[in-house]
């Protein structure tokens, strides 16, 4: 008896011991945080055939201010004509976790959980994903391995941190890249200039959505930021230039390159007042093998916010996007399955209330006009507006 109650006893002091040194090994340099963001919404479209089907890195979605989150049972945008959507939604609950190496190495992964049937984009998506060193060459250069926020435009690609509750079509789109998975170097050449530059599988994702399959080129892509900054902590004020180009075509190996150039701008006029702009051009090569030709894309938007208080702040955005044809064979930004080129334009009013230190009640009112090219298809109006808490813990 005297040697099973000795055994039990040091059974247990192994397994305190076990989970104290778990405990500490994960605890130093660990962090964890996240956000929440759930609201409702309403929106109206009227009676033309509804051709805006944008896909980004998570989802297809529909025009309007809740465009995102209105799906069909297959977890697909309703496209029927004339709609009047009332939904309650759940963006994403993220989870960031990261743990710190020393001085010198980092790992982090950013976690999306959400629920199709209540209106997020997906039931879990792998937002980043990655490892960085610090290599002690001239102020240090970081590099990071993995999946990461492709550091390109104006827009988070976390809701949480726009003025708006919607995203643009920019963003929504995939215009822009989003997310890619590769290797990343930064350099801060000072606090006033830094450099981005990565090398990844893809930046535009293979969407089965809109006919786009895995790509199969053994040239990856790549792109650079080149940043400027300046102004005090909490109204620092950022301008970037980035370039981007790839085999993105799935269809060859060794042809069918994109290009595309990107300008974005936070300018803090006054302690008070920010001027938000973005710019974007891409050219997606001819289709290896057919006769369709190459597809320009443009967009640009404009976001003006105004801070009334310690509390409030406002904001009026445009956005507007236009694509030169239907399809070209892969590409199909802000078309329905290929059926018409066309020119989306995006107004939203919108105002943030901060309830409290890492919370907040987000409002916004949304009026969105999708102009077909093609015979036969009309003009589609859609407006609506939302309210969404959104909380950074």
């Amino acid at each position: 008896m005297k040697k099973l109650i000795i055994a039990v006893l040091a059974l247990g002091l192994i397994g305190m011991f076990t989970a104290t040194a778990s405990a500490e090994y994960v605890g130093g340099g660990f962090e964890a945080s996240g956000s929440v963001m759930a609201g409702v919404g309403y929106q109206h479209a009227n009676n033309a055939l509804q051709t805006e089907f944008a896909t980004n890195d998570e989802a297809p979605s529909t025009a309007g201010v809740i465009g995102r989150y209105i799906k069909s049972p297959a977890g697909l945008p309703i496209l029927a004509a004339r709609q009047d959507n009332l939904e309650f939604f759940v963006d994403s609950v993220e989870l960031d976790l990261m743990k710190s190496f020393g001085e010198n190495i980092r790992l982090r992964a950013d976690l999306d959980f959400g629920r199709l049937a209540s209106g997020s984009q997906s039931a879990f998506f792998l937002e980043q994903a990655y490892a960085t060193a610090n290599i002690p060459l001239g102020n240090g250069v970081e590099i990071l391995l993995g999946r990461f926020n492709v550091p390109i435009g104006f827009e988070s690609v976390d809701p949480v941190d726009n003025d708006t509750i919607s995203k643009s079509i920019l963003i929504r789109s995939g215009i822009r890249p989003t997310n890619s998975t590769g290797m990343k170097f930064y350099y801060a050449f000072s606090d006033l200039v830094d450099l981005h530059f990565y090398i990844v599988n893809q930046l535009t994702r293979d969407n089965l959505f809109n006919g786009v399959a895995a790509k199969v080129s053994d040239i990856p892509s790549f792109g650079m930021r080149l940043g400027f900054n300046w102004g005090d902590p909490g109204t620092e004020s950022t301008f970037g230039l980035s370039g981007f180009a790839g085999t993105e075509h799935y269809v060859s190996s060794k042809s069918g390159w994109t290009y595309g150039g990107d300008v974005d701008l936070n300018w803090w006029v006054t302690e008070s007042f920010a001027f938000g702009l973005e710019g974007i051009f891409r050219k997606d090569s001819q289709t290896p093998g057919t006769a369709v030709g190459s597809m320009n894309t443009f967009g640009g938007l404009i976001n003006l916010k105004y801070l009334f208080s310690d509390v409030w702040d406002g904001t009026i955005k445009y956005a507007i996007a236009h694509q030169s044809k239907a399809t070209n064979g892969t590409w199909d930004f802000i078309g329905t399955l290929g059926i018409a080129k066309q020119t989306v334009h995006e107004v939203s009013l919108a105002g943030n209330y901060a309830i409290a230190d890492g919370a907040k009640l987000k409002l916004e009112g949304r009026f969105d006009i999708v102009k077909p090219s093609l015979a036969g298809l009309t003009t589609q109006y859609v407006y609506g507006g939302a309210l969404a808490f959104a909380y950074d813990f």
